[in-house]
């Protein structure tokens, strides 16, 4: 049985909670935490799914805004860079004209006047002051973007699949093809062999036959020539034999 825990009894302000969970989350740097695992770690201490989902919609409403605010702010920054820029350019090439040429200074009136609406320019641009409709319409601007980007990165995933699709259906379709190859050679060879089986002797040629006709009658002469030799042997052992009955008596 597990021991009970010591600090199990003990009780937390709100104040205390934020921090703890907050220095848990600075320590826990190594990944991202997911939707599903927040609403699981808040169900474990006592936080409704409802209450999360509804925290969770408010805080991507607040991290659309800031980054809505952000967007405004670094492209008028943007805009006031270049338009010093130009600024700075401009008047000194009109300095320089109005330097080498004879005649009063006239380049300050340009240089009044453009000057007084980059420093309008420069109040709005460094101002953090954004006004509810330009957050709403960086907000859709946004949105928008980020759908585009979405269709693209969807686009570009059903290219790949369509084109990994037609390799393999490439792949199966030479695969097929040398089976099929393999396998029509090996039913044409299986048939060849049986038709080789099957096959009546074939009959002897010409030549072979003539020369089997030349030696037929060769081996007959020869067995008659025996069979006479072995005759007159025989008639040879016959008077042989009655002579010495002769010069018995």
């Amino acid at each position: 049985m597990a021991k009970p825990d010591k600090q199990s009894g003990r009780r937390y302000t709100e104040a205390e909670v934020r921090a703890i969970l907050e220095r848990a989350l600075r320590d826990a740097q190594a990944r991202d935490v997911g939707h599903d695992e927040l609403v699981a770690a808040a169900e474990e201490i006592g936080i409704s799914r409802g209450a999360i989902e509804a925290a969770s919609r408010d805080i991507e409403h607040f991290r659309g805004e800031a980054e809505a605010r952000a967007a405004i702010l670094a492209r008028r920054r943007k805009g006031f860079r270049s338009h010093l820029f130009s600024f700075l350019v401009v008047n000194a090439f009109l300095f320089a004209i109005n330097a080498l040429t004879p005649g009063p200074w006239w380049f300050f009136w340009p240089l009044l006047g453009w000057g007084l609406g980059l420093a309008f320019h420069a109040r709005a641009a460094l101002s953090s002051d954004v006004s509810p409709r330009q957050l709403r319409r960086q907000i859709e601007r946004s949105a928008a973007l980020a759908r585009r980007e979405e269709e693209r990165r969807l686009e570009e995933r059903r290219r790949v699949e369509q084109l990994e699709r037609k390799q393999r259906l490439e792949r199966s379709a030479e695969e097929l093809g040398h089976a099929v190859e393999e396998g029509v050679a090996t039913v044409l060879s299986r048939i060849a062999q049986e038709i080789r089986g099957s096959a009546p002797p074939a009959p002897p040629a010409p030549e072979d036959a003539r020369r089997g006709r030349r030696i037929a009658p060769l081996g007959a002469d020869e067995a008659g020539a025996d069979d006479a030799e072995s005759e007159a042997l025989g008639e040879e052992e016959a008077d042989r034999a009655a002579r010495r009955g002769r010069g018995g008596r």
